[in-house]
């Protein structure tokens, strides 16, 4: 009767997805070299252009203050979050979030209650190709037309390391 049961939680194990999945930067550019894996983030929600090639979004100025945090699997919280003014820039030591088991980076916006602005999460290969490049990214707000001309707004990213964008 318990051989049945392990069989099956066995076969289970394999098909569901764990959740404990990190990224690992450890083969980076900046890794490998010996050097500090840091990404820049530039807030550039109050421009007109230039920070939406490689996004599906369309660049808007609606200048407003956004939060940057890296997260484990369960989307906790690691370490400290960096707020960023429009304008401004900040820097994250990826190295710090990687001791900790971190999988992704989330950028958001809390400055509209009301009418929420999309967050947009930053996944593990977007990162190492960022840390591969020159380490640089751009936070802007953008539109996206969906079905029957309905517009969705958003955070976007744009990193000239690794020529990336999202989402």
């Amino acid at each position: 009767m318990i051989r049945p049961f392990l069989m099956t939680l066995v076969a289970l194990s394999a098909i569901v997805p764990s959740a404990s999945a990190v990224c690992d930067i450890s083969q980076t550019k900046c890794a490998l070299n010996g050097g500090k894996c840091n990404i820049h983030f530039k807030n550039k929600t109050g421009n007109t252009h230039g920070s939406d090639r490689g996004s599906s979004l369309r660049q808007l100025p609606f200048a407003q203050t956004v939060i940057v945090k890296a997260r484990t699997a369960d989307e906790k919280k690691i370490g400290n979050k960096l707020t960023i003014t429009a304008g401004a820039s900040k820097t994250m030591n990826v190295d710090k979030k990687s001791k900790k088991d971190f999988q992704d980076i989330r950028i958001y916006s809390k400055d509209f209650a009301k009418k929420p602005v999309r967050s947009v999460v930053i996944p593990c290969e977007d990162i190492k190709a960022i840390l591969n490049g020159n380490g640089t990214c751009k936070v802007f707000y953008g539109s996206r037309t969906q079905d029957l001309l309905i517009f969705k707004y958003g955070l976007g990213y744009q990193c000239d390391g690794g020529k990336i964008g999202g989402p």
